[in-house]
C-alpha cells in the first residue's frame, strides 16, 4: 500500500550518492549557521534545516527541481526561512504570552554559540555572536548570508524577495554597525 506521494521522497540516484554526501559536508555547517540566525534555539535550528534539507531530497528526487546543484543552497535557505516563519507562527499562536517565550527562548539560546571554528579565539567568538544577536534582524541576516554562505548580494535579494540594492545598502549600514559595536565590545569603557 503506497501512502501519499508528498509524504515520502523518491530516493536520489545510488550514483549521485558520493555527490549529495559531499555537497552536505560542504554546505551543512554554513546551512546550519543560517538556521541558528533563523530560530532561537539548537533544537529549533537542527529541526529547521532537517526539514529543508528533506524538502530539496523530494524535489530532486521527483526531478521538480530544475536547476543545479549550485542552486540547492539557495533553495534550501528559502525553506529554512519559510520553516523558521512557520514555527515561530506556531509558538506564538499556542502560547499565552508572547513576551514571556521570548524573554525564555532568548536565555535558553544565549549560551548556545553559532559561530563554531576551531582557529578563532573564544573571545572573537563570543563578541562576533552577541553583535549578531544585537543588529537589526535583516542586517544580521544579510551579513551571514553574505560572509558565511558566501551568497552574493543578487543571490541574497532572489532569496529574501528584496532588491540588490537594498540587499547591498544593508550590508553596508551593517558593516558600520557592527564595527562600533565590535570596537566597544573590545574596548568597553572604564
Amino acid at each position: 500500500m503506497k501512502t501519499d506521494a508528498t509524504d515520502e521522497a523518491e530516493p536520489l540516484p545510488t550514483d549521485g550518492f558520493r555527490s549529495w554526501e559531499s555537497w552536505l559536508a560542504e554546505h551543512g555547517d554554513r546551512l546550519l549557521l543560517y538556521a541558528r540566525q533563523r530560530t532561537r534555539s539548537e533544537a529549533d535550528a537542527e529541526d529547521v534545516l532537517q526539514s529543508a534539507l528533506l524538502s530539496l531530497v523530494r524535489v530532486v528526487g521527483r526531478g521538480s527541481f530544475r536547476k543545479g546543484p549550485e542552486q540547492w543552497p539557495a533553495y534550501v535557505i528559502s525553506c529554512i526561512r519559510n520553516a523558521a516563519a512557520d514555527l515561530y507562527r506556531a509558538r506564538v499562536r499556542h502560547t499565552a504570552s508572547v513576551q514571556a517565550v521570548a524573554m525564555e527562548q532568548e536565555t535558553e539560546c544565549e549560551d548556545k554559540p553559532w559561530l563554531r571554528s576551531a582557529d578563532d579565539a573564544e573571545l572573537r567568538r563570543v563578541c562576533v555572536e552577541r553583535v549578531l544577536r544585537n543588529m537589526r534582524p535583516d542586517y544580521a541576516e544579510v551579513v551571514v548570508l553574505h560572509v558565511w554562505e558566501r551568497m552574493t548580494f543578487r543571490e541574497i535579494a532572489e532569496t529574501l524577495g528584496e532588491k540588490p540594492a537594498t540587499v547591498a545598502s544593508r550590508y553596508r549600514a551593517a558593516l558600520r554597525i557592527f564595527r562600533k559595536l565590535v570596537e566597544s565590545e573590545l574596548n568597553p569603557a572604564r
